[in-house]
């Protein structure tokens, strides 16, 4: 395992081409936000943007995605040449239209499956931490928390210790929920783009497979845990320093490649072999 995250740092170093796809389509995003900010006001013009927002990040992640998988078969091949590695590279480019064609509806269906496990999800923790933990504050209390910064740091200071225990039980409920979530689903992209077009066939898998190989996916799942909190943690020092930002941006982005090199390496070297074949073909 430990072998593997270090062969995934040479990769993610070798395929730095997937950030220019990345920071283009967040840019895009951003813009796309911005605009409809000023233009969405009714609800029919809503729903117009989230189809928009949900095909366009499903055009994004189906051809992304698929780069990577070919990113990773790119950097185990041998060359003769560094001019024939830098080549097949930069041809990376060439296979987004494919992985468009291939994967477009499997991740339009994957984002609403998600989409509905995670509101399920979050009407259960809802429904179970009211009966087992209890309300720790009215919805009026909330709203004028968030009203400024002065009247936040003031409704903090003001919960008693019974509301203060009850509400890191609800952090620890929502948490635990999450982390699970996020678990059962570590492998759900790779399965989809090497294994299984259906998104929920894909799951169903992916999940098997996550809890069949359990002591190396909690390895994988612990280490990209603490590489993230790594990552949060500077991105609080950042936000004050604008070259720090700046810096902390452009690690960010190497830091998203690294976990998705890594993610699909994982799955490559423990799942395709004549299991990941016979799949292929069903």
């Amino acid at each position: 395992m430990f072998k593997l995250f270090k062969e995934a740092f040479k990769t993610a170093n070798d395929s730095i081409i997937l950030a220019f796809p990345l920071v283009l389509f967040m840019w895009l995003l951003s813009f796309y936000f911005a605009f409809s900010n000023t233009v969405v006001n009714v609800a029919a013009e809503m729903i117009l943007a989230f189809v928009t927002v949900l095909f366009m990040t499903g055009a994004f992640l189906s051809g992304w995605f698929y780069m990577v998988k070919q990113a990773v078969e790119v950097a185990g091949q041998v060359f003769v040449l560094d001019e024939d590695r830098a080549k097949a590279t930069m041809n990376l480019y060439k296979v987004i239209p494919y992985g468009i064609g291939k994967y477009f509806l499997s991740f339009i269906a994957m984002m609403l499956i998600f989409l509905i496990i995670v509101s399920l999800a979050g009407t259960g923790v809802y429904a179970v931490g009211v009966k087992t933990i209890g309300s720790v504050f009215t919805p009026e209390q909330i709203t004028g928390a968030l009203s400024s910064t002065q009247d936040m740091k003031a409704f903090i200071d003001s919960l008693t210790v019974d509301q203060l225990i009850k509400l890191n039980l609800w952090n620890a409920l929502i948490m635990g929920t999450t982390t699970l979530l996020s678990f059962a689903f570590m492998l759900w992209i790779p399965e989809i783009v090497y294994c299984t077009a259906n998104p929920l066939m894909a799951l169903f898998k992916a999940i098997k497979k996550v809890f069949t190989g359990f002591k190396k996916s909690v390895v994988l799942f612990i280490y990209l845990s603490v590489l993230n909190l790594i990552m949060s943690f500077l991105s609080t020092f950042a936000v004050q320093h604008a070259l720090l930002y700046l810096f902390i941006m452009v690690l960010y982005f190497y830091f998203v490649i690294y976990v998705v090199v890594l993610v699909f390496s994982y799955y490559k070297h423990e799942y395709c072999g004549a299991e990941a074949n016979n799949d292929s073909k069903a």
